[in-house]
């Protein structure tokens, strides 16, 4: 890829984040909260203590929310007081590959809960500096995969993801106050 190639994604990335923020913000307060802007040594601190690269759409979305949540369906951020008690991407990776029966594998991140104990996980083994984003698969917490039975791939981006399961499935029920349809 060359650098026009990646300058393109780039500048997609961020209309598409801005798109997908702009939409948010059509949601009344009393049902979307968002977080001040993350630390960026917090992203690099993460990524080196892990070994992983987070995807450029996640961490432009943290540069302006760290995190969020509406009615709920949250996207965990990074953060830098891990005593306020709030989930954020340490403490559930950690937890999920270092504490559960089945770990999850290494190169997984999970970034958004189902509310059943699963995670919608950023798989980070095909992030370069050609290819900044990556596949969404969806860890089911109970089930042991295999070579030949791996977590099913959900979405191409995490933008495809918000879309469409935090605010396309939001506004299947409800409307931007969060009043039910």
């Amino acid at each position: 890829m060359n650098i026009g190639e990646r300058n393109f994604i780039i500048s997609k990335v961020h209309e598409n984040i801005d798109k997908i923020l702009n939409r948010l913000n059509m949601f009344s307060r009393d049902i979307v909260c968002f977080y001040e802007p993350a630390n960026m040594n917090a992203i690099k601190f993460f990524e080196k203590k892990f070994n992983v690269t987070l995807p450029y759409d996640y961490k432009y979305l943290l540069s302006m929310t760290n995190g969020f949540s509406l009615m709920g369906n949250s996207i965990y951020g990074v953060m830098d007081d891990l005593s306020s008690g709030n989930q954020d991407l340490f403490s559930i990776y950690k937890y999920e590959h270092e504490c559960t029966y089945i770990p999850q594998y290494w190169y997984l991140v999970p970034f958004a809960p189902d509310g059943g104990g699963n995670f919608y996980c950023f798989d980070t083994r095909d992030i370069t500096d050609d290819n900044p984003l990556c596949k969404i698969v969806f860890w089911q917490s109970n089930y042991q995969y295999s070579e030949d039975d791996q977590p099913e791939i959900t979405h191409d981006n995490m933008m495809e993801f918000i879309s469409e399961c935090i605010i396309n499935w939001t506004l299947e029920c409800y409307d931007y106050n969060g009043d039910p349809l």
